[in-house]
C-alpha cells in the first residue's frame, strides 16, 4: 500500500539519519573540562613562574596549545561562569541563587534568552553523554549549568571547609570516567576549588617557608589573615597592612594550594592516559574562571580592581591529535572558548543561536594569526578592554562609581604592577580604547539591556552600585572605615560610604537618582538602615561601625508610588524623610505584589559563603 511503502522510506531515513549521527558522535573523542577556580596564569612554570608549582599542567601545556594571553572577562566567578560557558560577553546567572531579586542579574522575571546556548547542552546535543562534579557550593545540580548537564554532583564538605578538597573531587572524577559509556563520548567537566579561599595547608606548612617568620602569629589555619580583622570587615579586599613577609607567607600558600591540586590532577591525566595512550581519542581543556590578587598593589583575593593578578589566566587544550607546543600570542578571552572547542570537535551550534567570541581553531588545528589586538571586560557595573600595557576601565554613566572615581580610567601594567596614568597621551589612549570597547561591546550591551526582563511579579532590590545620579546631585564621595573621622560623617548633605549612602545631618541638598526598570506602576520604598546620634567623644568607633558597617536592611521607609512607564524611575531622595539613615538599596514593588522577602538562606549555606569571604 502507498501509505505503507511512504511509512518504510521514511522509517529507512530516519534510521539511516540515526546511523549518521550515531557513527558521528563514536569518532568524537571524549573531553575532560577541568576548571581551576581562582587561579592566575604567571604562577605556572609554563607561563616562566620560577617556583615549581605546575609539573603536571607544564607537561599538558607542552603536548598541546597553551593561549599566552588568555583573559577572563570579568572579575569573579557568578559573572565569569557565564562568559565562559556561553561565549557572550552578557549572560544572566546560571550559578546557584545567591541575591534573588537583589541583584540585576538575578531577579526571577529574567527572559529565557533562546538565543544563547550552554557549553554542556552544546555537547549534549551533538550526542555526547554529558557528566560534572563540582566543588564549589555554586556550581552544582540545582544551577542552571548543572542541570544543563545529563548527570551532576556537587562534591560533600563541611560548612568549615566551605568548598571541596582535590584529592576526593578527583577520587570522584575518577570514578565517573571508569564508568562511562564506552558506546558515546563523554564531556566530564571538574571544577577545583583548592586556590581559593580558605586555603588550608595540605601538610600544614608551605612550599617555601618565609626565613625567620612564624605565620602562625599573623595567619590562621585557614589561611586568611589573623591580624587587623576590623580593617577586612570593611573590605575583604584590604591588604595594605601586610609586610614583605606577610605578601611572601601568603603567596607561599596559594603556590602550595596550587600544587597540591596539580599533583591530585595529575591523578585524572595519568587514568586518562591509561585508557587512551597518547590521548588520541581525549582531549583535555583546563581554564579558570578568574584569578587572585596575593598582595600587589595592596589588594588580596579577586575584587573588580581589572588586575593581571585577576585577569590573565590559564587556557590550556591537548590531546585529540592535537599537535605538540604550540602556542597562541595573540589576546584571547573566556566568550572564545565555546566557539573555538564547537571548531575544534565539530560541534554545530543550534538553530537561533550565537556566540560573541571568535574560534581559534580550523580544520582540527590552531588558526594562524590565533588571538586578537585586546580582550575585554564586561560586566554590570563596568566595561573596559586590555590592550598591550594598557588598561581602560568606564563605569556606567552617572553612577556612583563614575561620580567618585572617574568615569574612565586608564591603567599602565607592568608584571603585576598596576598604576594609573593620566595626562594628554593617556587621554588619547583611553579614548582609542573606549571606542574600541563601543565597537566591540556597546550594541550588544544595549540589546542584552532591553531585552533582558519580562513583568515584575515580585518585589526587589536595587542597590546603590546600579542607581543613575542626576547632574545636580550634591553628594560627597567617601569610603567609611575606621580611620574616617567623626566630622566626615556628620557634615551636612549626603555622602557614599562604600556600602550605600548617608545622611547624618538634615540640611537639604539637591539630590535625585534614576533607576532603569521594567516599566509600570510601583510603590517605592528606601531599604536603609538607622543611624544612632553621634557621641562626641567616646564610643565613635563602635557608633561608626554600627551605623556603616553592615550591608542588610533592617527598615523599610516609603517613598511613595512612582509610574515607570518609560522604563525609568526618576526620584528625588528627600532629606527630611532619610535624615538620619543609611540608604542600601531601593525597594520596589509592583501593585498586588507581596513585600513577603525572599527565603532566608539555608544557615549551612551562609556559613560556607562567610567562609568563601562572599558575605558577612
Amino acid at each position: 500500500m502507498p501509505w505503507r511503502r511512504a511509512g518504510a522510506l521514511a522509517l529507512g531515513a530516519t534510521l539511516v539519519l540515526c546511523a549518521s549521527l550515531d557513527a558521528e558522535s563514536l569518532a568524537r573523542p571524549n573531553v575532560v573540562f577541568v576548571l581551576l577556580d581562582t587561579t592566575r596564569a604567571d604562577h605556572f612554570g609554563s607561563w616562566g613562574y620560577p617556583v615549581d608549582t605546575t609539573p603536571v599542567l607544564d607537561a599538558l601545556a607542552a603536548r598541546g596549545v597553551r593561549f599566552r594571553r588568555h583573559y577572563a572577562n570579568s572579575h569573579a566567578t557568578r559573572p565569569s561562569m557565564p562568559q565562559l560557558m556561553s561565549g557572550r560577553y552578557y549572560r544572566d546567572n546560571i550559578l546557584a541563587p545567591f541575591q534573588p531579586n537583589a541583584h540585576p542579574r538575578e531577579m526571577t522575571f529574567a527572559r529565557p534568552d533562546p538565543t544563547a546556548v550552554l557549553l554542556p547542552r552544546l555537547f549534549h546535543d551533538a550526542g555526547y553523554v554529558t557528566q560534572g562534579v563540582s566543588a564549589h557550593t555554586w556550581v552544582s545540580p540545582d544551577s542552571e549549568l548543572g542541570r544543563a548537564f545529563d548527570r551532576f554532583e556537587l562534591l560533600p564538605f563541611t560548612t568549615k571547609e566551605a568548598h571541596g578538597d582535590a584529592t576526593p573531587l578527583v577520587d570522584r572524577a575518577l570514578a565517573m570516567w571508569q564508568a562511562r559509556d564506552q558506546s558515546r563520548p563523554l564531556l566530564l567537566y571538574v571544577h577545583f576549588m583548592d586556590m581559593h579561599i580558605p586555603r588550608r595547608l595540605p601538610e600544614g606548612e608551605s612550599l617555601r617557608p618565609v626565613p625567620g617568620y612564624d605565620w602562625h602569629e599573623r595567619f590562621r589555619p585557614d589561611g586568611e589573615p589573623a591580624f587587623d580583622r576590623d580593617r577586612r570587615e570593611w573590605s575583604r579586599y584590604d591588604a595594605s597592612d601586610f609586610t614583605a613577609d606577610d605578601r611572601a607567607h601568603y603567596t607561599a600558600v596559594y603556590d602550595t594550594r596550587l600544587r597540591y591540586a596539580d599533583t591530585q590532577l595529575g591523578r585524572l591525566l595519568a587514568a586518562l592516559e591509561r585508557d587512551d595512550p597518547g590521548l588520541r581519542h581525549t582531549v583535555v581543556v583546563v581554564t579558570a574562571d578568574h584569578g587572585e590578587e596575593l598582595g600587589e598593589n595592596e589588594r588580596i583575593e579577586h575584587p573588580p580592581s581589572l588586575s593581571d593578578a585577576v585577569q590573565h589566566i590559564p587556557w590550556i587544550v591537548a590531546g585529540g591529535g592535537l599537535a605538540r607546543g604550540q602556542r597562541c600570542e595573540g589576546f584571547t578571552q573566556h566568550v572564545d572558548v565555546v566557539p573555538s572547542l564547537a571548531a575544534l570537535l565539530a560541534l554545530p551550534m543550534p538553530a537561533g543561536t550565537h556566540v560573541d567570541g571568535a574560534s581559534w581553531f580550523s580544520g582540527g588545528g590552531l588558526r594562524a594569526g590565533c588571538g586578537r589586538p585586546a580582550a575585554y571586560y564586561a560586566w554590570e557595573e563596568y566595561r573596559g578592554a586590555r590592550r598591550g600595557r594598557y588598561a581602560m576601565v568606564e563605569y556606567p554613566p552617572a553612577s556612583i562609581e563614575a561620580r567618585c572615581a572617574g568615569a574612565r580610567r586608564l591603567f599602565r601594567i607592568d608584571g603585576q604592577r598596576q598604576r594609573p596614568i593620566a595626562g594628554p597621551s593617556a587621554d588619547r589612549r583611553m579614548a582609542q580604547l573606549a571606542r574600541d570597547t563601543e565597537t566591540e561591546l556597546g550594541a550588544r550591551e544595549r540589546a542584552y539591556r532591553a531585552a533582558r526582563y519580562g513583568t515584575p511579579h515580585d518585589a526587589f532590590l536595587l542597590r546603590t552600585d546600579f542607581w543613575g545620579l542626576e547632574p545636580a546631585t550634591s553628594i560627597r564621595c567617601v569610603t567609611v572605615n575606621d580611620d574616617t573621622p567623626r566630622s566626615t560623617l556628620v557634615a551636612p548633605g549626603w555622602f557614599t560610604t562604600g556600602r550605600g549612602v548617608a545622611l547624618t545631618d538634615g540640611t537639604p541638598a539637591p539630590t535625585g537618582i534614576t533607576v532603569a526598570v521594567p516599566p509600570g506602576p510601583y510603590e517605592v520604598e528606601a531599604a536603609l538602615r538607622p543611624i544612632p546620634p553621634a557621641p562626641w567623644l567616646f564610643g565613635v568607633g563602635r557608633w561608626r561601625r554600627r551605623s556603616f558597617r553592615k550591608d542588610i536592611p533592617s527598615e523599610f521607609r516609603a517613598l511613595g508610588t512612582v509610574d515607570a512607564s518609560g522604563g525609568e524611575i526618576r526620584l528625588p531622595v528627600l532629606p527630611d524623610v532619610l535624615a538620619g539613615s543609611h540608604v542600601l538599596a531601593l525597594r520596589l514593588t509592583p501593585p498586588g505584589v507581596s513585600k513577603d522577602a525572599p527565603p532566608a538562606m539555608d544557615p549551612a549555606q551562609h556559613e560556607r559563603l562567610k567562609a568563601l569571604g562572599y558575605v558577612q
